[in-house]
This record gives structure tokens, C-alpha cells and sequence, in this order.
């Protein structure tokens, strides 16, 4: 399971969209934040008109793809048969149809709890669902979900315009699971004793660019070893590494001739 495979398996849901432009925001907040897989169900505008998809590219702008590449369907029925896989979340302030509405952080936190919960293998797709802007949510759409949260508010205000609940409830997700999988990560991919970071090829490779690794400049080193150290390299990534930065050392410093060669 890769960093960021969390969010290519996550899968943003709206129910009966009212506003074109709304749709295409929520493009545009999943590109921002490398979320691709867009569904809509039963828009309520027009949406084989072509001012409608003019209005919600407009929306999107940068994430024309994401919207483009949007699944349309033309009920909830129609969805679950193809979709009903997965951990299905539910964005409410309704009363959750008899079920327990949580906090969408909270509910993650639990998810850490339970190491052999399905949204840890990597094959499991996690779906976001959002109501429409009117209304959010039925109780019959409700009672499809596996999970009902709600999103943080600190204002007066508790409802959110969808894109930006949209752009929140990826957020948290991924700042809550995303960085518990990078963690898993780097235990993964760095086990001690089987594989050690290239810390002198990595020093070798600086001075023979040219810098000075005296005190003054020790910083060069140790930044560079912490952005490589935080992309979790994989053993190998870290031995592709190595054999770059030797390879470059030996351009940049060519063997000497001999006095009696030419």
C-alpha cells in the first residue's frame, strides 16, 4: 500500500446536485487535494445540456479531467448495484435513520483501533457521500450508508456549501489515515537491519558537486536527507538511489591518467 493510494481509493458521491457550478468546485477541490473518482446520481439540473457542463467547468477549473471523467447515474439504485462494495460514508445533520452519528474525525480515530478493519487493505474503496444542497441526504439514502458524520463547525453556521464540505471531509480523512498509512510506510519499507539509508554516498555526491560541508553549511546535508527520508523510499527506491549517486560521483570526478598515458 503506497502513500497515497488512500486518496485514488477514495470516491466522492453526490446525490441530486442542484448547482452545475457546485459539481464542478467539487472537481476542483478533489484535484487539489489528488482525489480523481467522481460520481453523480441523479442531478437536478439538466446536465446533458451543454450550458450546464459549460457552468460546471467553469467551476472546475484545473480539474476539467476529474469532471469529464465523473460516472452519472440515474438513481441511487443504479449506483449500489455497480458500487455496493466498500466502506460508505455519509455526510448529515440529520438524525442518521436510527443510526449513531459521529464526528468524521472521531469515527477515523476508531478506525486506528482496528488494525484489520477493511479501510486499511488497499483494495477496499472508501465512499464519501453528500446530499443535495437543499436538503442533504433522505433517511432511505441513509440507510444505505455504513457510517453518518458530520463535519467540524465552530461558527453559528453548521451547514457548509457542498464543495466545501467536500474539501474538508477529504482533508480530514487524509490527515487522519493518510499520515497512520505513511507511518505504516516507513516501517514497511525501511526494516532495521535489512536495509541501511545511503548516508555516505549521499555526502559524497554533495562534495562532489562542489559544496562545502563545513559547519557553516551542514544544513545542505542534513535538509536534503530529510526530504529524501520523508518520501518513504521503498528498499528499492533507496538502492536506485545509491546507484545514481555513485554513478554521479564517478562523472563528476573521472579517474586521474597516469603520467605515461595520454
Amino acid at each position: 500500500m503506497t502513500p497515497d493510494s488512500l486518496l485514488l481509493r477514495t470516491s466522492i458521491v453526490l446525490h441530486r446536485p442542484i448547482y452545475p457550478r457546485n459539481i464542478g468546485m467539487c472537481a476542483r477541490v478533489m484535484g487539489n487535494l489528488g482525489c480523481q473518482d467522481l460520481h453523480i446520481i441523479a442531478p437536478r439540473c439538466d446536465w446533458s445540456s451543454s450550458m450546464v457542463q459549460h457552468e460546471a467547468r467553469q467551476g472546475a477549473t484545473h480539474s476539467g479531467d476529474i469532471l469529464t471523467n465523473a460516472a452519472l447515474y440515474d438513481s441511487e439504485l443504479s449506483f449500489f448495484e455497480s458500487h455496493g462494495q466498500g466502506v460508505k460514508i455519509a455526510f448529515s445533520a440529520r438524525d442518521g435513520a436510527g443510526k449513531r452519528i459521529s464526528e468524521f474525525a472521531e469515527l477515523l480515530t476508531s478506525f486506528k483501533q482496528q488494525p484489520q478493519h477493511p479501510v486499511w487493505h488497499d483494495k477496499t474503496q472508501i465512499q464519501l457521500h453528500f446530499g443535495t444542497e437543499d436538503d442533504g441526504l433522505t433517511l432511505q439514502e441513509l440507510e444505505q450508508m455504513n457510517f453518518i458524520c458530520r463535519l467540524p463547525t465552530r461558527g453559528t453556521h453548521t451547514s457548509f456549501n457542498l464543495s466545501h464540505a467536500v474539501l474538508l471531509a477529504i482533508f480530514i480523512l487524509d490527515n487522519e489515515i493518510g499520515e497512520t498509512q505513511l507511518k505504516t510506510e516507513v516501517t514497511e519499507s525501511l526494516p532495521p537491519g535489512r536495509l541501511e539509508y545511503p548516508r555516505k554516498a549521499i555526502r559524497s555526491w554533495i562534495e562532489a558537486l562542489g559544496f562545502d560541508l563545513g559547519t557553516r553549511n551542514i544544513t545542505i546535508e542534513t535538509s536534503l536527507n530529510r526530504v529524501l527520508l520523508g518520501n518513504c523510499p521503498s528498499p528499492d527506491d533507496v538502492r536506485l538511489l545509491e546507484k545514481v549517486l555513485f554513478q554521479t560521483v564517478e562523472k563528476l570526478n573521472p579517474p586521474k591518467l597516469k603520467n605515461n598515458e595520454s
